[in-house]
């Protein structure tokens, strides 16, 4: 049978992937941020806040996931390492 730890590993990286793809979008949502300032209409750049607001909650709340999902691989990967140590 394979190490599980080896089988985790590859899971981990996507976690570290994902996060480092929410890093370049929410740079990304930075520089949009810093136009809109410049808009004149204050309506619509009123609106565009709003959504900026909401998309940085979800991008927040996604990042958290991500922060969770890895502790929970780690210390799934220690808690195997510990079973196979006792076999």
């Amino acid at each position: 049978m394979d190490n599980l730890g080896d089988i985790l590993d590859p899971v981990r990286k996507q976690v570290i992937d994902l996060k480092d793809a929410l890093a370049h979008a929410r740079y990304r949502y930075d520089g949009l941020d810093l136009i809109v300032e410049q808009v004149a209409d204050g309506k619509v750049r009123g609106a565009v806040q709003e959504i900026f607001a909401l998309a940085g909650d979800k991008m927040d709340g996604i990042d958290g996931m991500l922060d969770n999902l890895y502790r929970d691989l780690s210390d799934l990967d220690r808690k195997l390492e510990a079973l196979e140590r006792k076999v």
